[in-house]
């Protein structure tokens, strides 16, 4: 059997945004979680896959903290008194309706969530002669979307400046520092 291509080392499916607040569902559900227990649970998926991760610890750790932080923005998660994150109510309601995860699709629907995307939210330099399909090749790596996934057709300005918001996104990922766990804010 001839082996998926992939372009990139974190083209990895556990590894979308969708895959990771599963598991940081999945978990929440059952107790307090913390990024070390969400990072166990996930090199736990990988070894069940009999897949690589794809990514560096501290790169998966990057990707999860993220994770667990936008929750608790979407006040999905709060930081209990233990200093983990516990499933709030709304969190369970998240649980039950999107168990399979969710992404800011999603997560924009909780007000506080939205509020802290305006304030966060890319801007793109304008230099790009198509902003909105840059910005979506921009969202779709946050997401996690493969970079294979572009929607526009090849040898097109639209293709390239969807690949060049995709490859902002990713270059500013591999930069970007760990964040602080939510209980030591």
């Amino acid at each position: 059997m001839r082996t998926p291509y992939r372009m990139f080392d974190n083209d990895y499916p556990l590894l979308s945004t969708a895959s990771l607040t599963a598991l940081i569902l999945h978990a929440a559900a059952k107790g307090p979680v913390t990024l070390d227990s969400c990072s166990d649970r996930l090199d736990a998926l990988f070894r069940q896959a009999g897949k690589p991760p794809g990514l560096p610890e501290d790169e998966r750790r990057v990707k999860l903290a993220r994770q667990l932080d936008h929750l608790r923005i979407a006040r999905i998660l709060e930081a209990g008194e233990d200093g983990a994150l516990h499933l709030t109510d709304r969190g369970r309601q998240a649980f039950e309706d999107y168990p399979d995860g969710l992404d800011q699709t999603v997560l924009v629907k909780y007000r506080e969530f939205a509020e802290h995307l305006q304030k966060t939210a890319h801007h793109s330099a304008g230099m790009d002669p198509r902003m909105g399909s840059y910005d979506e090749g921009y969202i779709a790596r946050q997401e996690g979307i493969s970079f294979q996934a572009n929607p526009y057709s090849e040898n097109t300005v639209d293709h390239q400046s969807w690949e060049n918001g995709w490859m902002q996104a990713q270059e500013q990922d591999t930069r970007a520092a760990p964040l602080r766990p939510a209980s030591e804010r």
